[in-house]
């Protein structure tokens, strides 16, 4: 795992790519029963089949959870101290696995105080033939690096 992010680090921070990645049958299973996310286009081929999906799906929660580093450790964790926005656009069902990738790419950083700052950033989930599964936007605090913080409060004094 790399070094802990900072609002520096992600503000003018290039596209992040991560993947190939898969989100497998059993690892499915394993989340659906501790989460208790038992709906049946989850958790039944053949109900899914009759929504017309080619079999169960994983669930959107779940999409945010791989990409954001709880089920797939990925990247480096951030600093972040408050979730202000998080928004998903479904576009097409993920299957159990398929492999796909992920971008993430921030959109707009400001400071906030000589502590904190704000990150918008937009999350885009898609296969080998660039088709998009889902869009997901998020707005997060992050702490700013802590010699920044020192920096500023010196030049302060």
């Amino acid at each position: 795992m790399g070094a802990v992010k900072y609002w520096e680090d992600l503000a003018q921070a290039p596209v992040r790519r991560f993947g190939p990645v898969v989100f497998g049958g059993a690892l499915l299973d394993q989340l659906l029963d501790l989460m208790g996310e038992k709906h049946p286009v989850h958790d039944s081929d053949d109900f899914a089949r009759g929504t017309d999906r080619r079999q169960r799906i994983v669930p959107g929660g779940f999409i945010h959870s791989i990409t954001s580093g709880w089920v797939v450790q990925h990247g480096s964790p951030a600093a972040i101290v408050g979730l202000r926005m998080l928004s998903w656009d479904f576009v097409r069902p993920l299957y159990p696995d398929t492999p796909f990738w992920f971008t993430t790419a921030t959109d707009r950083a400001e400071e906030i105080d000589d502590r904190i700052g704000l990150v918008e950033t937009t999350r885009r989930v898609f296969d080998e033939n660039d088709r998009t599964y889902a869009i997901g936007r998020m707005s997060v605090v992050v702490l700013r690096h802590a010699a920044q913080r020192t920096a500023t409060v010196e030049r302060v004094q």
